[in-house]
């Protein structure tokens, strides 16, 4: 079984994308045998209010449960974040939370930011920090030119210590020794996708050697790129523990 922690619906306004729609996603992750997929709303990454993208989202995969997981993209910075991210993980049983601080012009570390983490963290939901949803150097010259920062994620790990963080689409094999310089991840809190990572110069088992199996997960971050890369990574990688990787973690994380 394969879990894949990072996949997106709807209107990307930069380039025209494939596979955007529930049913064409569906499809395309079955073909991949992707059983199921974490699945987040790119409209909630533009709309002023996030909410909008959030009810479309669930109105989308309503049809389609046994295949997608909705996380919901909240931004703090707006009026009435609380209630709203309330809503998504009461009514719309929305099973993580994704935030995008260089699109939605805050700091993780903001008060409200903190305090949007601290009320997922008690409601057991984890928090999905992409690194980057494209990548920057081959940006439209209206799209952001920031990425997550690693100062900016070590920053917050040092607040919330009791988070778990779900860090996905960036150099996880990177990050991840850099937090464990600054002693961010005794916890064992935060888990790692592969997205960006290579298998054949060593770096994806350097990344399992840092934070072990027990904390890396698959995410594809389709429809933005190919599954296929993240699925030879896979076949290629000889660990025991692989099952972890592919959907335990996830399994764990969300508990399902």
């Amino acid at each position: 079984m394969i879990i894949d922690v990072n996949t997106y619906l709807g209107h990307w306004p930069f380039r025209k994308i494939k596979y955007n729609q529930a049913q064409t996603l569906s499809k395309h992750l079955d073909n991949k045998q992707v059983d199921l997929a974490c699945v987040s709303s790119i409209n909630s990454i533009f709309y002023k209010d996030t909410q909008q993208g959030n009810i479309e989202l669930s109105e989308e995969i309503k049809d389609y449960k046994n295949k997608f997981i909705p996380f919901a993209i909240i931004n703090p910075s707006y009026a009435g974040w609380k209630k709203d991210f309330i809503y998504c993980i009461e009514e719309l049983k929305m099973k993580g939370l994704e935030l995008y601080p260089y699109y939605h012009d805050y700091k993780l570390t903001d008060e409200n930011s903190i305090e949007l983490i601290n009320l997922a963290t008690e409601m057991n939901i984890p928090i999905h920090l992409p690194c980057a949803v494209e990548n920057i150097r081959q940006k439209h010259w209206l799209d952001t030119n920031k990425n997550l920062s690693l100062e900016e994620l070590d920053q917050v790990l040092a607040v919330c210590e009791n988070t778990k963080f779900i860090v996905s689409n960036g150099s996880s094999h990177e990050i991840a020794e850099y937090l464990i310089e600054r002693k961010k991840l005794k916890n064992n809190n935060v888990y790692f996708d592969f997205a960006r990572v290579e298998i054949f110069n060593d770096d994806l088992y350097k990344l399992i050697d840092t934070v072990s199996a027990d904390n890396v997960v698959f995410g594809s971050v389709s429809p933005f790129q190919y599954i296929e890369p993240q699925l030879v990574k896979l076949q290629y990688l000889t660990i025991k523990d692989i099952d972890k990787i592919k959907s335990d973690n996830i399994k764990k994380l969300l508990n399902l």
